[in-house]
């Protein structure tokens, strides 16, 4: 999807081609915001102290009938 945003808005928040938005519905209105922190940020620390909380135990040990079936390991 695109979205034109007037150029007057595009320099008030410094925003540069291929910035990355924030999308929120409020009250039937469309807000956009830029993101404040990059995609995934934090996630391989996350998962990292997950995986000490032992907090990933449901992760891996998730079977389902497609690995059991027709997956060849």
């Amino acid at each position: 999807m695109v979205v034109l945003l007037p150029e007057s808005i595009i320099e008030e928040n410094d925003l540069k081609e291929g910035d990355k938005l924030d999308i929120q519905l409020q009250n039937g209105n469309i807000i956009l915001k830029p993101c404040k922190n990059k995609i995934r940020e934090g996630w391989a620390k996350g998962a990292k102290q997950a995986n000490i909380d032992g907090d990933d135990r449901i992760l891996m040990n998730f079977e389902n009938k497609f690995d059991d079936e027709e997956w060849d390991w």
